[in-house]
């Protein structure tokens, strides 16, 4: 039994233009509790829409159709579950600005555990010290914390019930470098050290070498490309993954000019005919004009596109 298992997911949402696409036919796994798979794509690829249609928390206009099975369970059109944690983030937005942050976490364990307020502290204490905050952090409010300190606690209330699955939507990307790397890393080795799988959403394709043990490649509402993470940088497959790797800057070389990208992603309501990568495409020729790859699986990896057909 898989810790998460999406088969052929499809999420329409409806707006003032009619039924738009926002994810196409994706499907993907996570095959072991504590492995971490990352999610990374442009603004717009979906992935944010398919954290929140994990989590259960598709807005009121969204559509879902296909599976999403956590642990075997059937969780696509489940209201939010308790068993499901989400990162977000803007940390000072998801948190109570009139609450302490230890009357926050002990909220959970009073609520889901009947403990008391004395021993739901305690165990807050307990939390906030495994993620590198001090005891006195219990009394702070989210105002008088750091961005970081602020996503450590995010970090331990996503760990405080023990759930099944967490979801992290971009935690760090307004926090500098050198904060954005200790906090990723105490989530990464909490995330082991429980065993709990992880989704990690993000736009950083290095990012994403460093946290993920397998990576998904989204574009234009597909999954693209989902392989090893060491597969996908030694011997990416997909002409956009490509170029994703071939745009980010390296020290061991000198260029006078960083490759871009040529284009814009398409929008949801006007995806092209065909493959829909192809306007951006070097590699495009007749037929990812006009047909729609399918989904090909080549020693264990999976690629859209018909140069692997």
């Amino acid at each position: 039994m898989k810790p998460l298992e999406i088969s052929n997911l499809i999420v329409k949402y409806k707006t003032l233009r009619g039924w738009i696409t926002a994810l196409d036919n994706v499907s993907l796994s996570i095959d072991e509790r504590g492995r971490i798979l990352a999610l990374v794509g442009e603004s717009g690829s979906g992935k944010s829409t398919l954290g929140l249609a994990i989590a259960g928390l598709l807005p009121s206009n969204a559509r879902a159709e296909g599976s999403i099975r956590i642990n075997g369970r059937e969780a696509l059109g489940e209201p939010y579950s308790s068993k499901v944690a989400v990162i977000f983030q803007d940390a000072l937005a998801s948190l109570n600005p009139v609450l302490a942050i230890g009357e926050q976490l002990a909220e959970i364990f009073i609520i889901h555990e009947k403990l008391d307020k004395r021993k739901a502290i305690e165990k807050a204490k307990m939390f906030l010290l495994e993620v590198g905050l001090p005891s006195e952090f219990l009394d702070k409010y989210p105002h008088e914390l750091s961005g970081g300190q602020r996503q450590r606690a995010l970090i331990s209330m996503a760990l405080a019930m023990n759930p099944e699955l967490i979801i992290a939507d971009e935690p760090t990307t307004a926090l500098d470098v050198t904060v954005q790397a200790k906090v990723l890393l105490v989530l990464k080795n909490l995330v082991k050290k429980a065993g709990i799988p992880m989704i990690y959403i993000t736009h950083d394709i290095a990012l994403a070498m460093h946290i993920a043990d397998a990576i998904a490649i989204m574009y234009a509402g597909q999954v693209v490309e989902l392989s090893d993470k060491y597969d996908v940088f030694e011997n990416p497959l997909h002409p956009y993954t490509k170029a994703l790797l071939k745009s980010i800057p390296r020290i061991d070389s000198d260029v006078e000019e960083l490759y871009v990208i040529e284009g814009e992603p398409p929008s949801p309501d006007n995806f092209p005919k065909g493959c829909r990568f192809h306007p951006r495409c070097p590699l495009a020729f007749d037929k990812c004009k006009s047909k729609m790859p399918e989904v090909a699986s080549l020693n264990g990896r999976l690629v859209r596109c018909h140069l692997y057909e």
